[in-house]
Formats: C-alpha cells, structure tokens, sequence
C-alpha cells in the first residue's frame, strides 16, 4: 500500500502536540531560519508568518464553501494537477456538500475536506456518511485520512479530511470487530494511544460516537493514531456510517469509524 497523505500539515516539535511549529518547507520559503536555528524570541513572528502563508497557499488551492448560506456563485479555475479541496462550514447543509463529494468522485480523484472547529468537523463527517450512499450505485466507496493543519488548537482543531475511493467491494465490516467508545469528554491522546495498541496487534477495532463532540475526538483520534503509528510502517484511514446504539434504556444515533489499516513496509 502506497504511503496516505501528510499526516500533519508539517513536522511537529511534540508528536502529540500537532500544531507546534511551522513546516520547514514553508519556513524556508519564506526565508525563515530552520526549526533547530529557531529560539524563544523568534517563535511568535516565525508562527505569524507561517499563518500568512499558509492562507495564501489555500487561496490559491481555490478553497470553495459548499452548502453554506454565502455559496459563491462562480467557481474559479483550477489549475491543473492540483487537489480540489471542499471548504465546510459550521452552517454547510451535509446533504448538499455529500453531493458536491459525490460529483466530484464520480468525475475524478476525491477531494479534501478542509475543517476548523467542532462543529464543522462534525457536518464534513456526516457529508461522508450520506455521500457513502450516494456512491453506492456506482460501486464506490469513501474513506478518510485525518491530517493536522496549521493554525489549529487543541479547543478548536483545525484538520484536513483526505478522502480516498476504492471499490466498495473491498470495505465490509470485519466480524468482531471490537468497538471502542468515545465520548465528548474523551481526551484524542488517550483513545489514539487505544487504537494504535489495537491497529499493532492487528485485531480489528471500530470508534462509535455520539453528538458532534465525541465525533471530534474521534476525527482527531485517527489523526493523533497516524502519527503514533508512523513509526511502525504502517497508517490507518476510516470510513464512517450512521449507526443506533441502545444507551440507558433508549435508542441513540451514532457514527461508526471503521479503521482499516495500511501496511507502508
């Protein structure tokens, strides 16, 4: 299996601390000195400018919201060979950006997902669910790498969903699979440090979330899990669904990660 995409937006200086410190390609670009030349007193004007690079660089990647109430009417062109890029908001309607995922799947590579905040993160993930569905005819499947971005914080993570397609054929729901569940209050870390101890031992293991907060944690879980297993040769991407779940006497919506594992080495 070919190696996924960027498991952060670059090299962090704390593995577990993801948003850390600029790319050193972009701060060679922009005529910064390397991360190990960097001191204290440098940081904060080395981070502004990273930010403001980074912003022109996503610019330029033609960055369209989809499905939210201020859609631009005009689509710029992109140019050629680069990523097309989905931009959901807070307030993006999942079914209207689950067709805009379709579309683009059906004619093309499949896009990235570009996410800041709970709740965002929340409607890209259920966009992937219904667009599952959308796909089904024509035999395709979704699934999901999480990716760090710069200018993200822990309260308010910032992340890239790099969808790929593949026949659907070939993701089925492995029998007994072991569900780890995640909760709003769940620190990423520690369900990451869970998965990763799973993903190693080859068993087969699923994350299950209720409401936006727990399918936060679980998003940055699967990133956080990425990193820890870069080490190891391998790399994990998820396709999500709609589930129930039976929790204090009663029937709850829930999402299910999948977790499919890749072999690098």
């Amino acid at each position: 299996m070919a190696p996924g995409p960027d498991r952060r937006a670059y090299e962090p200086a704390d593995r577990h601390t993801p948003y850390a410190r600029p790319p050193p390609a972009l701060a060679a670009t922009a005529g910064l000195p390397s991360t190990s030349e960097i001191d204290a007193s440098t940081k904060a004007a080395i981070q502004a400018a990273a930010a403001s690079a980074a912003r022109a660089a996503i610019a330029q990647q033609q960055v369209h919201p989809v499905g939210g109430p201020h859609q631009p009417a005009s689509v710029p062109v992109r140019p050629p060979g680069a990523p097309e890029f989905v931009k959901v908001s807070g307030e993006s309607d999942p079914r209207k950006v689950a067709g805009k995922l379709a579309h683009t799947c059906r004619e093309q590579s499949a896009p990235a997902m570009l996410t800041i905040g709970t709740k965002c993160i929340n409607q890209a993930v259920k966009a992937i669910c219904i667009a599952r569905g959308y796909l089904a005819d024509r035999q395709i499947e979704l699934t999901f790498q999480t990716a760090f971005r710069e200018g993200g914080t822990p309260d308010r993570p910032s992340v890239a969903l790099y969808l790929s397609k593949h026949p659907n054929s070939h993701w089925v729901p492995v029998q007994g699979a072991v569900d780890l569940s995640v909760s709003g209050s769940s620190i990423p870390t520690a369900v990451a440090a869970a998965l990763a101890a799973r993903c190693r031992d080859d068993s087969a293991v699923a994350l299950v979330g209720i409401g936006m907060d727990a399918v936060t944690v679980a998003v940055q879980a699967i990133g956080h899990t990425r990193l820890l297993l870069e080490q190891d040769g391998k790399d994990i991407r998820a396709w999500p669904e709609f589930v129930k779940v039976f929790k204090n006497g009663g029937e709850l919506n829930a999402i299910k990660f999948h977790i499919h594992v890749d072999r690098l080495r």
